[in-house]
């Protein structure tokens, strides 16, 4: 298979996209791999198109741009996860492009060939939840695009200023999809200051370039007298660590394992060894460097899901195809390939199809929505989630700002304070959900603090209150 692949024919890459079309088949045609986050995207636009204010009327850290991009999905589509799903395919396909463009224009490797984008494919069915259209999938198309001008400014001999520009631009437009992919801006650094001669005036329209995008972002929210919300939300997403768990390590480490290890050994082999030009041996660096701050933003900044893995897709399919193509045995080196391919294979359908027993070691209960949670009892009505599990919004409209638990709790489970109070009050009787869902035991001390509130609402079953006033 490695052979066919190393073959320098741009036709490679129609087979790898129909491939990829027929392995995503059990996932698009069913309903059953819907999942949490996807639904907190789809909620998101389908807030915006009503009229919400990102950052204002509904609380949430979701980048920017992304938030737009879904709020056109919704606008075309409507609730649509599927159309998040033929999105990703459409996206990860110009990145697998695109890797293998920069490939090809850099010489990145001593021979031309296609197995950049066969192993940035592969590595997409890694997690069956990674190729969607997701804010970090979103984000890392740009970061490609900042790759390359990086590499033609460390390439060339003719340095400009197009590229450090391009690279800022890139990496702060990027970072208005996802945030944490702001750091990425380091591996540019560390390239620019060790392999290059960049001098300190290109630094700063480094910077200049970097920050346009946040000045623009910043505008905006000037014009509505919201900078508050925008920095409180928004930035403030960059020293809040709290992020959901929605696959356990256990999982993580099964469903990535061997890519983990191959990646590993093809690090140290490449790293340490020989037959390189300088420009490959300073790339190989650099993409190093970066994979480690991709590691430092998943961990740090990313919910624990297959979407955050494809912020090390680049660097991984670098390192793998450098690997592969120094194993001189051709037959070493397609069974090597073989049983990697096999243990993907096996992984991502034995979760499909529920083989091998894989479901007392893979647990995607926090992953998905399934049914529970989602009764039809307050099916399109306006409701009020008061806890982390967003499931109920999978049937119900999303009411008043208080989306995102992790920003809203700061504000609800602080009803001492009076400025809490009015806020809480206001922002209920602007958009009066129909039912308010508490999983946290929290709605008796807002009634208890706002009677005017409580009077409207009676509780139907544990945890679930709904309104006995109509709507005017």
């Amino acid at each position: 298979m490695l052979r066919y692949f190393r073959i320098n024919d741009p036709y490679r890459l129609v087979i790898i996209f129909i491939a990829l079309i027929l392995l995503r088949l059990p996932y698009l045609i069913s309903t059953d791999w819907n999942t949490i986050s996807e639904l907190k995207w789809m909620v998101v636009g389908e807030r915006m198109n009503e009229g919400a204010m990102l950052y204002v009327d509904i609380w949430d850290d979701i980048g920017l741009l992304s938030a737009h991009v879904f709020r056109l999905i919704d606008f075309v589509f409507g609730r649509s996860q599927l159309t998040l799903q033929i999105g990703g395919l459409i996206l990860f396909f110009i990145q697998i492009y695109y890797i293998n463009f920069i490939s090809l224009k850099h010489k990145m490797f001593n021979e031309n060939n296609y197995l950049p984008a066969l192993f940035y494919s592969l590595l997409g069915l890694t997690f069956f939840n990674v190729i969607t259209l997701s804010p970090q999938m979103l984000g890392a198309t740009f970061i490609l695009f900042s790759i390359n001008h990086l590499f033609s400014h460390v390439e060339s001999r003719n340095k400009t200023d197009g590229n450090i520009l391009n690279i800022g631009l890139f990496v702060g437009i990027a970072a208005l999809f996802y945030l944490p992919l702001f750091l990425m801006i380091l591996m540019h650094i560390i390239g620019l200051l060790f392999f290059t001669n960049t001098i300190f005036r290109r630094y700063l329209l480094l910077v200049y370039g970097l920050v346009i995008p946040f000045i623009l972002c910043w505008l905006v929210y000037v014009i509505y007298g919201q900078v508050g919300n925008l920095i409180g939300i928004f930035f403030h997403s960059l020293i809040d660590f709290d992020k959901e768990n929605y696959l356990s390590n256990q999982s993580l480490f099964i469903l990535g394992g061997s890519t983990i290890l191959v990646f590993t050994i093809a690090c140290i082999k490449i790293l340490m060894g020989f037959g390189f030009t300088i420009f490959q041996v300073r790339m190989q660096k650099v993409m190093f460097f970066a994979s480690l701050i991709s590691l430092g933003i998943f961990l740090l900044y990313s919910d624990k899901d297959g979407y955050g893995f494809v912020l090390f897709f680049p660097w991984m399919s670098f390192f793998l195809t450098h690997y592969f193509l120094k194993i001189r045995n051709n037959l070493k080196r397609e069974m090597g390939f073989l049983l990697y391919f096999l243990s993907i294979m096996l992984l991502y359908f034995g979760t499909a199809y529920h083989l091998f027993n894989l479901g007392t070691w893979v647990n995607y209960d926090q992953v998905l929505i399934g049914s529970s949670g989602t009764s039809e009892e307050y099916a399109n009505q306006k409701t009020l989630v008061l806890g982390p599990d967003i499931k109920p919004y999978a049937v119900s409209k999303q009411a008043t700002p208080y989306f995102n638990w992790h920003l809203s709790r700061s504000q609800l489970e602080n009803l001492e304070y009076y400025d809490n109070i009015e806020a809480v009050n206001k922002n209920l009787r602007n958009d009066m959900p129909e039912y308010i869902i508490d999983q946290v035991g929290l709605a008796p001390k807002i009634f208890n603090q706002i009677p005017l509130i409580g009077e409207e609402y009676s509780q139907v079953k544990s945890g679930v209150y709904k309104r006995a006033i109509p709507r005017n």
